[in-house]
């Protein structure tokens, strides 16, 4: 029953990796997708709404709203993104142009009316730049204390090397989603509200994310639409993500640790620190600069919920029950 299952706005980019998390989404039985509001990202929001829209129609869930933000920043203009997600945004699978259209509302607003709608019930998986949830706390910051919870793809804090040695900004510091709008990670990350970050330190740690043959094999015998699209994509990250002469090889969808999490806090641990998101040097725009230090520490800063390391077993089981194994049966 509906009333039973956990309400969700999903904010995201699609990408490879935020298109597994709708479908993730979509086929927990504990979850209600209440929206997906688009951000500009990993493409810009006029693509990435159309690639949501197309996931939907290829699932037969054009029941879900869509709403489109804007196509840049809230202040810089729109960088490109490095990462590889293939010429349509998904791993070249060129579904159809969609059929449905977005909603006429913007994503503030459907953020802001779901929240006051189910107070203290709506939660938010973030796998994007964060214009939209940024603007809907400009918009009405009594919403704050009313988001149950978000879960972001955000930062590179120093809990582990792959903070920096995998940095997806386009400078030496930061990660893609805050790089993007350091001005609205700066905003939601400052407000108060109840946010756990998923940094490069965990969602880019091919230890801890990389998904196994024995996984991979789970996921091939469930045979739903859902699990035959993730291991496309998991192969296409594979092949077009990993750095050979580096040894790196990475195939977990980066997102799903943010989507999994959602669906299983448990599997994180995490840390309260004190953050500064820096929105001024190129050189270090977007970096989450985490003061550390024993003594002389700016107590001024805000405090943020961070993942120091995420349970590879934990996370690899939920990957696999997200899809459709909901009895996670190998």
């Amino acid at each position: 029953m509906m009333e039973n299952k956990r309400k969700l706005i999903l904010d995201c980019d699609p990408g490879t990796d935020d298109s597994v998390c709708i479908m993730m989404a979509l086929t927990h039985p504990d979850v209600e997708l209440l929206a997906i509001t688009a951000e500009s990202g990993n493409l810009p929001s006029d693509k990435t709404a159309a690639n949501a829209l197309r996931i939907l129609e290829h699932l037969g869930r054009t029941d879900i709203p869509v709403a489109q933000g804007m196509l840049h920043p809230l202040v810089r203009e729109y960088p490109k993104d490095p990462y590889c997600h293939g010429e349509d945004g998904l791993g070249n699978h060129f579904f159809p142009e969609p059929v449905t259209k977005v909603i006429d509302r913007f994503p503030a607003n459907v953020i802001i009316d779901e929240v006051m709608k189910y107070p203290g019930e709506v939660s938010l998986v973030c796998t994007a730049p964060l214009t939209n949830v940024a603007m809907a706390i400009m918009m009405k910051p009594e919403i704050v204390p009313l988001i149950k919870e978000i879960y972001h793809i955000g930062g590179s804090y120093g809990f582990t090397d792959y903070a920096f040695t995998n940095a997806t900004g386009d400078n030496p510091m930061s990660e893609w989603n805050v790089y993007v709008d350091p001005e609205a990670a700066k905003i939601v990350y400052e407000s108060g509200v109840n946010i756990t970050t998923i940094g490069l330190d965990v969602a880019f740690n091919p230890e801890a994310v990389n998904l196994s043959d024995e996984t991979l094999e789970q996921i091939r015998r469930i045979g739903n639409p859902q699990a035959k699209y993730a291991l496309e994509i998991i192969d296409y990250i594979d092949k077009n993500n990993s750095i050979e002469e580096q040894g790196i090889y990475i195939n977990g969808p980066i997102d799903t640790t943010a989507m999994c999490s959602f669906l299983c806090p448990d599997m994180l641990t995490t840390k309260e620190i004190k953050v500064a998101v820096d929105t001024g040097s190129r050189l270090t725009r977007g970096m989450t600069i985490w003061d550390r230090r024993d003594h002389f520490r700016w107590e001024n800063l805000h405090t943020i919920r961070s993942a120091v390391s995420i349970d590879s077993d934990m996370y690899q089981k939920v990957f696999v029950e997200a899809l459709g194994n909901a009895a996670g049966e190998s």
